[in-house]
């Protein structure tokens, strides 16, 4: 698969992204399997345990949540689209200021765009200090010469974002997961030139990363989510069967468990300093049919963590309370999409299995997912019901136990 056919798959994914079908992962999904399971089935009706929020923005996707350390503030990034679906997208962030949502300008340019510019902000918002966070994402749009797609890079200084020049990175790149280890040290992955890489800040400036540990994969693979808890151990995870760690001096493949032979889609790593590291996805098999996947780092290798195997259902993130990790992701069966959500096991054995969470019904997909930072409450963002299957309200809501 070509840059360009690369790219465009990547962000006809963002659209929608529970109709994924279409593009980069055509050759594997196939919808309107619905197995045994409904989205009523896996996804409890009512809203109990949970407040949504109202957002400024009228239509839009929210696709990751993050935080800044230093800072009690929650982050959602994603993009907003017009009501008539025929505007580009336009990356956005919001940010929880402890009361209400507010959107914080992203300023977006294409060098030598000769028309509006279409991006969107994949990563949450990560870093070190509250006047040092960056966010990232991708941009395409047209010039004279043609065609142009380019990686989106954003700093936060603490009032405001500005934008780093695109160009610090090949053409065809676009970058989808970001961790900010220290000021000085800041991860993110996605598509570099047209293939699976890695970019990293040293404090000065951005730079491509291409490990060796990337070579041999599927063409479609692509970085999807990056955890770092110090220098010497960064992880990195993605489709198709996508998982490399970072030692501090070299990145390096690390297996997978086998899951009956199917290929395993992995969507976000997290570590956390009590509960460990946990890669979250799906997994899916000759039947075409999505069943989530959950993975737990033992710290010697991956261990698969017995969930529900509910048809047409993928995890998206993890966020870990003071009882242990949750993920969220949907469900697809039905009309429409249902947010999903699962309490994993604190200390995961061959016994120990994962419940579902009741998550609010007006959530059709649910993206992100973070512990409020210095609280207990639980963000989930992504997008909510609506009559369109283009365009749609975001959706933010926070756990009130």
């Amino acid at each position: 698969m070509g840059t360009g056919s690369i790219q465009a798959a990547r962000r006809a994914r963002g659209a929608r992204r529970w109709l994924a079908a279409s593009g980069l992962a055509g050759a594997l999904l196939v919808t309107g399997v619905t197995g045994t399971a409904s989205a009523s089935d896996a996804s409890a009706a009512g809203d109990a345990g949970w407040q949504t929020t109202p957002l400024p923005v009228p239509y839009a996707n929210l696709v990751a949540a993050g935080s800044i350390r230093g800072s009690d503030d929650v982050w959602a990034t994603g993009f907003a689209m017009s009501e008539n679906d025929r505007d580009p997208f336009q990356g956005i962030a919001l940010r929880w200021n402890g009361g209400s949502w507010e959107q914080t300008p992203v300023p977006i340019a294409g060098e030598d765009a000769t028309g509006k510019v279409d991006s969107r902000i994949d990563s949450p918002v990560s870093g070190a200090a509250p006047d040092d966070a960056w966010a990232v994402g991708d941009m395409s749009y047209a010039t004279a010469d043609g065609y142009r797609g380019q990686a989106l890079i954003e700093h936060w200084n603490g009032t405001s974002w500005q934008q780093t020049p695109g160009d610090v990175l090949p053409d065809g790149s676009g970058l989808y997961s970001l961790d900010a280890v220290s000021t000085d040290d800041v991860w993110a992955g996605g598509i570099i030139g047209g293939s699976a890489g890695l970019a990293h800040w040293d404090g000065h400036t951005w730079s491509a990363v291409t490990p060796s540990a990337l070579d041999g994969l599927d063409p479609v693979s692509y970085v999807t989510g990056i955890s770092g808890s110090s220098p010497d151990d960064v992880w990195a995870v993605g489709p198709v069967g996508l998982s490399i760690h970072y030692d501090g001096h070299d990145w390096k493949q690390v297996e997978l468990p086998d899951v009956g032979g199917d290929e395993v889609w992995l969507e976000k790593v997290r570590t956390d300093p009590t509960f460990g590291t946990w890669a979250v996805g799906y997994h899916v098999g000759s039947d075409h049919v999505r069943r989530s996947l959950a993975l737990h780092w033992s710290g010697s290798s991956w261990e698969t963590v017995p969930v529900p195997q509910v048809d047409d259902t993928q995890l998206e993130d993890v966020a870990f309370t003071d009882d242990g990790p949750e993920a969220y992701g949907y469900v697809r069966g039905g009309a429409q999409p249902a947010g999903y959500g699962l309490r994993l096991p604190a200390s995961p054995s061959g016994q120990a299995t994962a419940v579902p969470i009741a998550v609010p019904t007006q959530a059709t997909t649910l993206y992100g997912a973070i512990r409020e930072p210095g609280g207990s409450h639980v963000w989930i963002v992504g997008a909510g019901v609506s009559d369109s299957p283009s365009i749609f309200p975001p959706f933010a809501a926070h756990s009130t136990s």
